[in-house]
């Protein structure tokens, strides 16, 4: 009886792990079957999950949200504004997303961060596609995989940035214009399309530096006579078709206001002069690409390392693309880091050369690399749901732009002493006007080719903001002391906290 019992078990444990190897079968041949179903749906799930929670953050986030909610309400689909001015700090092709999001689902936080998980899983779905198109599969689907745990996609993926979809658009013109090298000229026309695309997303590097990049491939390849076949004429004419729809349509409405404010400011004027002193160090591209490529950068680092070692390194044996990616990521790499305004992420385009670079490298460590992949995905969870929240809401002034919307007096002027957050305009719907030293005021004016051409704000002096007998006025918390001090000189003043939370406290300000 014992011995049939332990049969029994035994048998019953064998019948289980059939099972289960059966089902995990199943599954790898589904897998195998649907790649773009299964990479689609792993890309969005990860890029979506927890973005209800994301508050909508300063200075950058509140910015595009705020020009794009604005735009909508004023149902102009051409002209950028925010806090009722026009403005012109990037291209259109973003704010088309948000629109397009926020009449679907609201003036909501997870509205406003769709585009870019929707935008990071194209990303991801093309570079698994081109990959397979010039490798393998296996190499495409490793490449995907590294693409959606490398810590900067998961991280932009979540937020209200432009450089998603400028990542999707410049890797594609890349793409492309291999495809056409090596296979199909008509690719070339994709390349054009997709160049226009980036232009109207970033401006003019969404051409230049695809195109910089492989005119220098051509060069190392001594094959210049590739031009004569790249559809030129035609590929330029399209070129100027797709964005002159909307860089001619604004000329026409703003003339040189918008030549003077998007070429001149926030172009020449970023490439020249830093925008970030203190980001404006030698090295600090280089550790966005540990950080940005994290946790693969340190894999492909180690691996080239390797070879290095075994003397099996070397760029002119390496396959045509391999030789691509490289110039690629060299020439987004050095442009970035010889212009002024250091930014952590500029470089993010390379993340397309660099994960297909890797899978390259590693296709002989498949189950390694899902592993690693599936680890990461798991942190970086865990950080949006206990750690990604709170971080966030310091650098947010949701709770006091909602105070202000449902609680404060609507018929009060509302004064940011010293700061501004367009976080709390997105929030309160409220006109907040960002005080201004009496003696600075004519100087931070916009209109220049300076950094003040970013002061579309409400201006006010300070001292007809702190002498205003009846408002609000917010202050950092960092900054109580000092207001306090200002407020106590004023004759007949006083104040009273109506809302205070960990970074913000709004007061009500009376006079006698």
């Amino acid at each position: 009886m014992m011995i049939y019992n332990v049969n029994g078990i035994i048998l019953i444990k064998h019948i289980e792990r059939a099972l289960i190897l059966k089902e995990g079968a199943s599954t790898l041949n589904f897998i195998k079957k649907h790649p773009y179903i299964c990479l689609g749906l792993f890309s969005l799930i990860i890029f979506l999950l927890g973005s209800y929670n994301l508050p909508i953050t300063d200075t950058v986030e509140s910015n595009y949200a705020q020009t794009a909610k604005e735009m909508l309400i004023a149902k102009d689909w051409i002209s950028p504004q925010i806090y009722g001015r026009y403005w012109y700090d990037k291209p259109i092709f973003y704010y088309w997303e948000l629109m397009i999001s926020f009449s679907v689902f609201g003036f909501t936080e997870i509205a406003a961060r769709i585009p870019g998980a929707v935008f990071g899983m194209l990303g991801v779905l093309f570079t698994y596609d081109f990959t397979s198109k010039v490798y393998s599969k296996k190499t495409g689907f490793l490449a995907s995989l590294i693409l959606i745990s490398s810590f900067e996609m998961w991280l932009l993926t979540h937020s209200v940035l432009t450089d998603v979809t400028l990542f999707l658009f410049m890797s594609m013109s890349v793409a492309y214009f291999y495809l056409g090298y090596t296979r199909n000229k008509n690719y070339y026309y994709l390349c054009y399309i997709t160049a226009a695309l980036s232009t109207l997303t970033k401006g003019p590097v969404g051409l230049a530096l695809p195109g910089l990049a492989c005119v220098i491939f051509l060069l190392y390849k001594k094959d210049i006579k590739e031009l004569l076949k790249v559809k030129l004429i035609f590929g330029i004419i399209l070129f100027l078709i797709i964005t002159s729809s909307w860089y001619g349509t604004m000329y026409g409405i703003h003339g040189n206001d918008f030549l003077l404010n998007f070429f001149g400011v926030h172009n020449y004027l970023r490439a020249t002069v830093s925008e970030h002193p203190a980001q404006n160090v030698w090295y600090f591209y280089i550790l966005m690409f540990f950080v940005g490529f994290a946790p693969w950068s340190f894999f492909l680092v180690y691996k080239m390392y390797k070879k290095y070692r075994e003397k099996t390194l070397s760029f002119k044996k390496s396959d045509s693309l391999f030789q691509l990616l490289i110039i690629y990521s060299v020439v987004v790499f050095a442009f970035f880091q010889c212009i002024a305004t250091k930014y952590t992420t500029y470089t993010f385009p390379m993340l397309f050369a660099l994960s297909i670079m890797t899978a390259k490298l590693y296709t002989s460590n498949f189950k390694k690399i899902i592993n690693v992949s599936v680890i990461f995905s798991v942190i970086y969870t865990l950080l949006l749901i206990f750690a990604a929240p709170p971080y966030m809401a310091m650098n947010a002034g949701k709770e006091t732009g909602e105070f202000l919307k449902f609680e404060a007096s609507s018929e009060k002027p509302v004064y940011f002493y010293e700061n501004y957050s367009t976080s709390m305009v997105f929030y309160s719907d409220r006109k907040i006007y960002s005080t201004v030293e009496d003696n600075e005021f004519e100087d931070v004016k916009p209109g220049k080719l300076d950094w003040n051409a970013k002061n579309v704000m409400p201006l006010i002096k300070k001292s007809a903001a702190l002498n205003d007998k009846d408002c609000y006025i917010i202050t950092k918390n960092k900054k109580i002391d000092k207001f306090k001090n200002e407020i106590s000189k004023i004759k007949g003043a006083n104040i009273q906290i109506v809302k205070s939370d960990a970074s913000y406290t709004i007061w009500h300000k009376t006079q006698k």
